[in-house]
């Protein structure tokens, strides 16, 4: 039961930040801003999600939730990455054309 939360809250939580980064990235002539704002939304749904593990877990279940969640963070930034930065080249060069 844990591991399907816990893989449920790693797709939310991508959903939301390339959602917000893809929604903010419109708005902006750059990619930096909206990916600095999906990482920090991620993050902030992360250690939440990270906190909810450590009570619910004992002490070394806990910390190692953690370090999941971290890892998780790391790969899901990266995915993020590079998906940001398919969507504003693909916009720059519309805007090009």
């Amino acid at each position: 039961m844990k591991i399907s939360i816990y893989i449920l809250i790693l797709i939310i939580s991508a959903a939301v930040a390339i959602g917000w980064s893809w929604k903010r990235l419109l708005d902006f002539n750059t990619y930096k801003k909206p990916f600095l704002e999906g990482v920090a939304l991620q993050f902030l749904f992360l250690v939440i999600a990270s906190i909810w593990w450590l009570v619910t877990e004992d002490i070394s279940n806990g910390i190692m939730g953690v370090f999941y969640y971290l890892v998780a963070f790391l790969v899901i930034m990266v995915i993020h990455g590079y998906v940001l930065h398919y969507l504003f080249s693909k916009k720059k060069k519309e805007v090009s054309e």
